[in-house]
Parts: C-alpha cells; structure tokens; sequence
C-alpha cells in the first residue's frame, strides 16, 4: 500500500484517503515495469516552482523531496504544501470524469446536481455553444485563470483566445500584487524588482512575508536569513506580528494604509538633511526636469523634457550632455515659472513633518527620525565596490515590499512612495539595493493610457474605468456581465471559462461576483468541485501538476536564472486530458488548429524550433518544442534533470540596467515625476464629459492620478466613510492554503500540521480583548459595511490594539467540498472593494468593521 494509506494508519484518520490510495494503485497498469524510480519535477503548488524529487515504487508516489540540485540556483527546500502535494493526487474528491449541471438554479446552497458524462458529449456540448458565440460575437466569449497560469503557461489560453477572437483573457493579478507592478510600470519601464540581499546591510520589508507565502519566498526566506547571518538588519513595518517580523530585529507597528506618509516622512527627512543620492538623481531620474503650474513637463519643440540649466541660466534638452541640471528649485522660463520635479516634490511633502506622520500612522516621531538617519548611514551614498573586477555603485539599503502596499484603493500611490524612497539613496541597480528587471522595456508604460471608451473588454482593463490596467482586472468582470450597459460594453458575455481559479471565493465583497456568474453558460477546468463549480454548468478534470507536462516557470533571482519542466511522474485516475490537451482538442473541433499554432508560435516567441501544422500534439510532445527552441538542449536532460540554470555575471547584475537605458542622450529616465498620470487623468476627464459617464467619480480620480505620492493616499474611503466602525481589518496569507480550494481537501495540511493549519483564526490585540470582555476561542462576528463574517478569536500581542487580522483563505462553502475543507472563516464576504483606479487592484486592506461576540 502507497505512502497515502500508511499516512491514514498513523493516526490521520483518513480511511477514505487510503482506499482512494488503492484504488489508484490498482489502476497503475505500468507499476510492474517502473519498479522504484526518483522522478525530477518542478512543483506548481504555490508560484515559488520549487524543484521536487518524487519517490515513486510500483507506479506509486510515496514520497516528495526537494530536488538539492536547485538549491544553488533558487529554493532550498521545500514547504509542507509542496510535501503534502501526492495528498492532491490521489483524492478521492477529485474530479474524475466530465461533470454536467442538471439543476438550473445556481447559489451558494443550491445542489448542481451533477451528473457524469462522457469527453466526447462534454466537447460536443462546449464546441457546439462556442461556435455559435464565434460566429455571432467572438467576444461574448470571457476566459480567466489564475494559478492555472502557471499550470500550462498562460501562453496557450493567449492563443486561444487570439485564435477564437476574444479580447477576453481574465487573470488573478489585481486579488495579488497588480499594484506594485504598476507602480514599477510607471515608474522605470517594467516590473518585478528584487532587493539585492546578497550585499545588502539594512533591509526595509513593507509587509512582504516571504516566511509564509509570497513570490520569491523559497530564495528571499533563505536570502533574508543568510543576510542575517553575516549582519544585515532586517526591520519589519507592518500591523500584524507576521512569520517575517518574528525573524526580524525590529517589528514597527504601523497602522493600515498609513504606510505611505511613514514612508514620505523618512523621504522628507533625508532631503531636509541632505543625505540623498544627488548624482544618481539628476543622470537617471526625471527629477531634474521642469513641471509648470498645470503639473505638465516642459518639453521643446520636438517634444523631449526641458531641465534647468545651472550654468546657461537657461532651459536645455533634458540629455543635453553640456547641461548642469538642476535638481531643486523654481526658474522662469519665457515669463513663466517653472519648478523642478524634485522640487514639486519637496514641495508637497513640506508638512509631512515625524510628528505628522505620528498622528497618522502610530510610529512614534523619534523612530522616524531614528531610522532615517539609520537609512543615511547605511546607504553610504557615493560608495563603489569591486565586484569580479568591475567597479560597481554601492548603496546596501533596500526598501522591500509585495501586497503589503499594493492590497489598497491607492496601492499604486504606495508603492510609487516605496519606489522614490529607493531612488532617493540611489539603490537602483546598485550592489545591495533593489535591482529592477529590465528597466524602459516597456516604453509605452511611461506615456499617459488611451483611456479606452466605450471599453472594448469586460474586466474594462486599459479603458476609461482603470487606465493603466495592464494586468486585467479580475474581480470587474462579473460586475460587468451583470450590466454592461453601465459600463458602456457593447455586448452581453455569454460563456465564462474559468481554469484554476475561484473567483466567487477569492476577491473582495464576495458574494456579488455570484450575480454575474448566473447569467452566463459556465465552464470550469479544475481538479476539486470548487465555488466556482458551484456556479457551473460544465465541469472537466485536470490533471495535477504531478501527472501533467509543463514548460514550467521557476523564480529567477538577482544572480541566477534558469529554465525548468514538470513531467508525468503517474496518472492517478487515468485522465486522458489536462488543461493543454482540453485546449488543443477545443482548437481542433472548433476547426482553428492552424490558427491555434500560428499564435501559440507568436506567444511563445518561438524561432527555430516550432509548433507546425495539420499536426496533433501531446502535452509531452508540446513541451518538447518549447525546450528545443529556448532551452536548445537534448530532451533527456530535462527527463533526467527536469531543469537547467546559469549564474549571471556582475556586469549583467548591476551594469545591464539603469547604466544602459537611463544614462546618457536620448536615453529614457526614471520618473520620480510621474507625468503620464495627469495625462490619463486629462482624458479621463474628457473621456466622462464627452460621453456623459455617470458611474465614475472624477474627485476620486484627482486624488489616485497626481504625479507624486501624497498624504491622501493614506486615507482610503472606508477610512474616510466608516464612521462607526472603529477597528482596521487586514487579510494576510497563510502558507498552509490558496484559495483556489485544492488545499482545503489536503489532509495532511488539514490534519498533521493540527489544528493551527486547519483553520484560520480572527487575531485580536490581548488588551483589545479584555477591554471588549472578548477571551481566547471565543466566536466572535466581524461586521463591516458589506457585510459579516463570524470566526474563533486568538488573542495576541502580535497586532496593534485598532486592528484585526484575519487570513483570507479559509471557510470554503462550496457543497461539493468535504466537511473538513469547510473550517475557518471566510472573510472575503465581509471586505469593502475598493479597486485601485489606476490599475483595478483589490482593495484587501481598507476595511474597517465591528466586533462583537457571536
């Protein structure tokens, strides 16, 4: 008997799990012939891709370790989710065979009543609505996913849809960390910076947990400790006494959604000091160029920006090399005045004084004033360091964050502060800073958005709604299928494909996705009966990441990048498709095959090696010509290896980015100033006036697009508005679930990690309780403006006493979930949405509420 069964006999309890176990077993027809085998692989149980070794006897898994021959590149280990993953499986709640719906009312508590059906009859019932949809309106046609993205390669579900016609590709991003790759956007071109751990001395973290779950968090948990090790300061500013803040030297406190006059504070005081990086800010930045009265950037008659010049007195190209910009100050030019960007800057922050930021976010004045000076000194601003022979700026200061400041109505705002705090000591690119990925690869991230209306996409990604949506805005769309007249959409969806994903679950104020969801003809490819499958009216089986094959993603970090594969260790259930194969087949009897290959070519970027047509491809076979054409190895090494990876060298590390696409003529510069939001924010304006636009407020708007983090940008409208409700709610990640629901069935992350994994808990300041009469274990009900959510209380001196805290991946309730799957509370029905109006991010943080015993 497997590994499963011999779990259930030490006391899991788990009888059902071990007859599945048999099962599975006895339908491994090729166990005999495998006899005992290690099998190379790359886990997709969360987006850290860690390398996975799977012991496999007689067709069996038995076991999962970590593949040690990764651990020079990128993750160390393994986490209990990535362990616990042959639990998924052999579950005996898996879904086997394609589901039909046989009840036509959909709710939280209505019984789909499904029933089983063949392959065939479930693509013959999909294609036959899909080629209705194409050949009336391709764009009726809406598909999401979120970690299926990561299951396949979002390349393939992009072909599709390119394919099919519709515009509609809908991922998760915005219920992440959408905010920050925005801020990152607007800002220097791209997104996905990472701090520079290796030389860094003090180390900021805005609420980044990598200690339980985030991406990157299998190299920055190791990273952040070995920094540790040799001396590196790691401070914690956050308002829940997180796994991260347990190993660091400090824990701040902060209040919710204040981080970002914290973070202008410090940014005032190392100005007002002049303990920041000038040389850096007047070659890379736009900090130097001329804004008027109106906020507009000075330009010449070719259109490039207009510095001060110091030593003509007069206005030069900003990439003149003979020009000596200034960086401060105010200068007139043709009877005009004009300030510096950086002088509009230390213009708005004049007062953001230590005691301000006090009033505001709880960190006493003296640890602001305290810190910056620790930021100064540590920067050591104007340093150099040798590093394999090439002389390399040196500023080991980094200010880190990931949904900390982006889960806001203006994350985007914070993370722009969180950016000009880096800028200021000069850190970009520098050994132990943050080091940006690819800056200016996305020019047209710095040109104001086209404010798109009427909106051609129903998550109205890119249009008037959310301008620079460049991730898609997940939790829009079932708001927009319930009235896109509202919104200006000029069509009625009709089918949504959901792959791995759980919408109705996992966004903010929860239960209004469900109203959406009823009107149009559902499908969902999943493993597990989720919420989403509650609202279905076909449901396919996927394979789990342990059966399928996969170009798989891994997590590049600052001084390594490699390229990895996950391969079929067995097939549990004899599954004959996943979610790549479900595609291909749709391609085929949909008569798109060719035009299926022609994207998938164009979305993979394949050049020599590609996918050809009037052919048919396994999911192996497909993964062989992504490996040919980009890894350019033989197939055996990535059977044998599952994986290949290289370090960089110092000079692309720290001498490829900013020193190549930020200095010197006719180069782009990092905005300090970012001017294309008042751009957006014009046609925004003009976009609502001319079309007589009812449902968007342009006061709001003024607020989210200024060109600088401001003071108003702490104030979210729950803080503003909920009066009566005095406590801040806060949602946090647990490493032990996702919320797409797979994790919930898991026994061993519900059963031998305790009771501490198998539900979530409400945490409540020790003081807070007593003061309310509330005891430890007690049931108490969270009340917000939207709605209630009730849970168990854990008192602790891990959150401000103005706070609560609950993780936002408990209490599944879909009816074909077990009743273990079903514990701890679901938060997500009580938090206010409040998207961010730049980029449509979800609102996790801002709520405020009530509590009160049950």
């Amino acid at each position: 008997m497997g590994t499963v069964a011999g779990a259930a006999g030490i006391g899991f309890g788990l009888p059902t799990i071990a007859r599945a176990a048999n099962m599975a077993e006895a339908a491994a027809t090729t166990k005999s012939a495998l006899g005992d085998q290690v099998i190379k692989s790359t886990c997709v149980h969360c987006v850290n891709f860690c390398g996975i070794e799977a012991r496999v006897s007689d067709g069996v898994i038995r076991a999962i370790y970590p593949d040690k021959a990764r651990a020079a590149y990128y993750n160390w280990g393994i986490c209990p989710k990535g362990v616990s993953g042959l639990f998924n499986t052999y579950n005996p709640y898996r879904i086997k065979k394609p589901l039909k719906r046989t009840n036509p009312k959909k709710g939280m508590n209505e019984d789909p009543k499904w029933v089983e059906i063949s392959w065939d009859e479930a693509f013959e019932t999909l294609t036959g609505k899909l080629a209705k949809i194409k050949a009336d309106n391709p764009s009726k046609l809406v598909w999401h996913h979120g970690h299926g993205k990561y299951t396949i390669g979002d390349q393939f579900p992009k072909a599709f849809v390119a394919a099919f016609g519709t515009p509609n590709l809908v991922h998760r991003t915005t219920t992440c960390e959408a905010a920050r790759h925005v801020a990152d956007e607007l800002t220097w071109g791209g997104h996905g910076h990472l701090p520079d751990l290796e030389y860094t001395n003090l180390y900021l973290s805005f609420g980044s947990n990598p200690f339980e779950g985030e991406q990157w968090s299998r190299w920055l948990d190791h990273a952040i400790i070995e920094g540790k090790e040799r001396g590196m300061k790691m401070i914690v500013i956050e308002p829940r006494f997180s796994h991260a803040a347990a190993k660091a030297d400090e824990w701040i406190p902060i209040r919710p959604g204040k981080d970002v006059v914290f973070i202008l504070a410090l940014c005032k005081l190392l100005i007002d000091a002049g303990t920041i990086d000038t040389e850096f800010l007047t070659t890379y930045t736009n900090a130097t160029q001329l804004v008027g009265g109106d906020g507009k950037l000075l330009k010449d008659k070719d259109g490039k920006p207009q510095v001060w010049d110091e030593s003509s007195k007069s206005a030069k190209t900003y990439d003149d090399a003979a020009a000596k910009a200034a960086l401060k100050g105010s200068y007139e030019v043709n009877g005009k005045t004009y300030r510096t960007g950086f002088q509009v800057l230390v213009d708005s922050m004049k007062d953001i004084t230590p005691e301000y930021a006090e009033e505001v976010s709880g960190v006493p004045a003296a640890r602001t004033r305290s810190l910056t000076k620790e930021i100064a000194e540590a920067a050591l601003i104007g340093a150099n360091l040798v590093i394999e022979g090439h002389k390399t700026r040196y500023r080991p200061v980094a200010s880190y964050t990931f949904r900390g400041l982006s889960a806001k109505e203006y994350g985007v705002q914070n993370n722009r502060a969180n950016l000009i705090l880096n800028m200021l000591i000069g850190n970009m690119d520098a050994a132990g800073g943050l080091l940006l990925n690819h800056p200016m690869g996305h020019p047209e991230f710095l040109d104001p958005s086209k404010c798109e209306y009427p909106p051609k996409r129903v998550d109205l990604a890119k249009s008037v709604y959310y301008p620079h949506a460049t991730h898609e805005v997940c939790q829009q769309v079932q708001y927009t299928v319930n009235d896109p007249k509202a919104y200006g959409l000029g069509y009625q969806p009709e089918m949504q494909i959901f792959f791995a994903t759980n919408r109705p679950f996992s966004t903010s104020d929860a239960i209004k996705q469900q109203d959406g969801m009823k009107k149009t003809f559902n499908v969902t490819i999943d493993i597990v009966l989720t919420e989403t499958c509650q609202f279905s009216d076909l449901v396919l089986p996927d394979l789990t990441y342990l059966e399928a094959w996969h170009f798989s993603p891994t997590r590049s970090t600052p001084s390594t990048k490699h390229s990895a594969i996950r391969q079929q260790v067995v097939n549990a259930y004899n599954i004959p498709y996943d979610a790549m194969t479900i595609l291909w087949e749709l391609s085929k009897r949909l008569g798109l095959r060719d035009a299926y290959v022609d994207e998938l070519n164009k979305k993979w970027g394949l050049k020599e090696t590609t996918f050809q047509k009037g052919r048919d491809y396994t999911s192996r076979e497909m993964v062989e010509v992504l490996w040919a054409d980009k890894v350019k190895k033989p197939f055996s090494v990535a059977v044998e290896n599952a994986f290949v990876g290289k370090t960089i060298s110092a000079h692309d590390r720290y001498h490829h980015g900013v020193e190549v696409e930020c200095k010197g003529p006719g180069k782009a510069r990092i905005k300090l100033y970012a001017d294309q939001l008042l751009g957006s924010y014009e046609t925004v304006v003009k976009t609502v006036n001319d079309n007589g636009i009812t449902n968007l407020s342009l006061d709001q708007y003024k607020v989210a697009y200024t060109p600088i983090p401001t003071k108003d940008h702490a104030f979210p409208t729950p803080h503003r508005e909920a009066k009566d409700f005095p406590l801040y709610l806060i949602t946090h990640k647990r490493m032990y679930r996702n919320q797409a629901g797979n994790t919930a069935e898991n026994p061993i992350l519900n059963f031998a990690l305790g009771n501490d994994a198998s539900e979530n808990t409400i945490a409540v300041n020790a003081a807070t309780g007593k003061q309310m009469g509330i005891k430890d274990g007690d049931i108490v009900v969270v009340e917000t403006r939207v709605g209630k959510a009730k849970g168990k209380v854990k008192l602790t001196q891990g959150i401000r006493p103005d706070t609560i805290a609950v993780s936002y991946h408990y209490g599944q309730w879909s009816t074909g979930f077990p009743d273990y799957a079903k514990k701890g509370t679901w938060i997500n029905q009580a938090l206010e949405l409040h998207p961010d109006r730049i980029c449509g991010m979800n609102s996790f943080n801002d709520t405020k509420c009530k509590l009160y015993k049950a």
